[in-house]
């Protein structure tokens, strides 16, 4: 009888489990044991706010900030925090403009122990400056019509 053959190796190495740093920064959610994070964002005028609404919990608490995390290092040598990682990854996940001209409202969720393509979520209403003024004159016409018939 053969004896049974073992197969020799080294443990996989971090990126070879987890292809991404986006994959990374889930997996750590998750051991967190994070469900939940949701920001709202409101823009317009070249500029934008992201605000940290909630981190839900998988034991059902809710809290108002996202774990104090360094993730790694900026090259000034300053830390990089979950938290920056976070805010930037909740701003660049919207696919319009929400933040120059008259930009954009509305809330991301990120779900780190969703399945990938329930990963994340935008909500989100994008302000058109031409289609808003095209309907103020509308309305502007309108009302001046009525004023005539009175």
């Amino acid at each position: 009888m053969p004896s049974p053959r073992i197969a020799l190796g080294y443990p996989p190495t971090a990126s070879a489990v987890l292809e991404s740093r986006e994959d990374q920064i889930m997996a750590l959610l998750g051991a967190l044991g994070i469900e939940e994070i949701e920001f709202s964002l409101d823009g317009g005028g070249d500029s934008g706010d992201s605000t940290l609404e909630h981190v839900r919990y998988a034991d059902g608490h809710e809290d108002n900030r996202i774990p104090d995390i360094a993730i790694g290092f900026h090259p000034r040598g300053e830390t990089y925090t979950l938290e920056t990682y976070l805010e930037n990854l909740a701003s660049d996940l919207p696919e319009g403009d929400w933040v120059n001209n008259e930009g954009g409202y509305g809330e991301v969720f990120i779900r780190p122990t969703a399945d990938e393509d329930e990963r994340f979520e935008c909500n989100m209403t994008f302000r058109d400056e031409y289609e808003d003024e095209d309907d103020f004159d509308e309305d502007l016409e309108g009302a001046e019509a009525e004023e005539d018939v009175q």
